[in-house]
Order: C-alpha cells, then sequence, then structure tokens
C-alpha cells in the first residue's frame, strides 16, 4: 500500500500544505509536550498525562502526514488512520504503530468509558514516546520536505 492508495480508498485525500501549517503542527506537539510535563510535575492523574501524550504524538504524526501533501478524511477514525499513516514516513516497518495503537485504544477507554484505569507506567511510555516521535517526525520532514520546515 502507498498514499496513493490510501488516497484511492478514500481513507485520505491529497491537499498541499506549507511551512506555516507544518510549523503549527509541530509547534502543537511542542506545547501538548510542555503541557504533558507539568502534568507529571504536578502529579495530575496518570490518565491526563496520557492524553496529553497521546495528544503530541497525534499532532506530531499529523505534521508527517500534512508534510506528505495528504490529510486523513473526516468521517470516523481519524486517529486511527493518522497513526497508521506513520507506517509511510517515521515507521515503514511498522516497529511504533502497534505500540501507538495500543496507547490510542487505552486513551480512547479513559476519555470515553472508565477513567482511572491508566497505570503510571503507560503514561510514562506515553511520554517517552511522545518525545521520541516529535523529534523523528521533525528530521523526517527536514530529510523528506524540506521546503516544509525552518
Amino acid at each position: 500500500m502507498s498514499l496513493e492508495d490510501w488516497a484511492s480508498n478514500r481513507w485520505l485525500e491529497k491537499l498541499g500544505s506549507d511551512r506555516e501549517e507544518i510549523e503549527r503542527l509541530l509547534a502543537n506537539a511542542d506545547g501538548h509536550l510542555g503541557d504533558y510535563r507539568k502534568a507529571v510535575a504536578s502529579e495530575m492523574s496518570s490518565d491526563a498525562q496520557l492524553s496529553l501524550a497521546w495528544d503530541s504524538i497525534r499532532a506530531s504524526a499529523t505534521g508527517a502526514l500534512r508534510a506528505a501533501g495528504y490529510r486523513v478524511v473526516r468521517g470516523g477514525g481519524e486517529h486511527y488512520r493518522t497513526i497508521e499513516a506513520l507506517e509511510f514516513s517515521i515507521d515503514p516497518e511498522r516497529k511504533l504503530i502497534p505500540r501507538l495503537d495500543a496507547l490510542r485504544r487505552k486513551r480512547n477507554t479513559g476519555a470515553y468509558d472508565d477513567y482511572g484505569l491508566v497505570a503510571q507506567g503507560e503514561a510514562d511510555l506515553a511520554g517517552k514516546l511522545a518525545e521520541e516521535i516529535r523529534k523523528v517526525v521533525e528530521d523526517w520532514i527536514r530529510k523528506n520536505h524540506a521546503d516544509k520546515i525552518t
């Protein structure tokens, strides 16, 4: 599969992006990372910590997809598709995607069903992954779409 195949399946749409959009998305990821760090320092719940780290991961993943000139089609499964699309940027061997999908499901459970089920270790893992993904996405954009970042 490719991004073009995903667009043919109507999971994505081809849509140009510019430097300002990409930098806003990465700044969004940075903002959520900053909030995650504050949540850890103030001993907020592990649910809140995981949610903030997840928001950073999602913003970084969206930045990679948008830099490639695509966006997820609205109408359900946007977060899932955004993470799955990392296969075409930073995770071609799909080593991170299963871990991120597990975090997505855990975050969804806490946000929509049962609050208080996130273990501190899961929140810590989400924070580490958010830091890593933010850096790797920026490096990937610099290498593959240098015109989209300063």
